[in-house]
């Protein structure tokens, strides 16, 4: 069986943001390794450790593998929500990131909630449950 067309969608999607994400810790760690040590690099690794499994768990379930499916889908879940909860909680207390404009913080709310909304459509289908069916029944000759 051919792979759903949604479920293209959402491992595009978790590869890219994954990857974008995973660029900017990378430039974040070398601008401030010279600057603060490497002991000041160690809050990155929680966000470079979901990038790497999103991106890793993505590829897997378009492959069609056992349980990668759900990986996927909760890394997913939980690297859009994240963000999700994060642009939110800076969007209601302004002050605390100066830097951020209130627009920029209500489009990144909205991308993070297509991004969770799009990992559902493309996980849970019925053409994607065909497909993972599909991909775990053995080869008939």
């Amino acid at each position: 069986m051919a792979r759903p067309k949604r479920l293209w969608a959402a491992v595009l999607l978790n590869v890219a943001a994954g990857g974008l994400s995973l660029a900017v810790l990378g430039l974040f760690v070398a601008k401030m390794v010279p600057v603060a040590g490497i002991r000041a690099t160690v809050g990155f690794v929680p966000d470079a450790l979901i990038s790497g499994v999103l991106i890793t768990a993505s590829i897997f379930a378009l492959r069609g593998s056992g349980r990668s499916r759900w990986i996927a889908l909760g890394t997913a879940v939980a690297f859009f929500g994240l963000h999700l909860i994060q642009s939110l909680w800076y969007y209601y207390h302004p002050s605390q990131v100066p830097f951020f404009d209130t627009p920029s913080l209500a489009s990144n709310v909205e991308r993070a909630a297509i991004g969770i909304v799009v990992n559902l459509w493309g996980f849970l289908s019925d053409k994607t449950d065909a497909f993972f069916d599909a991909a775990a029944a053995p080869e008939r000759l």
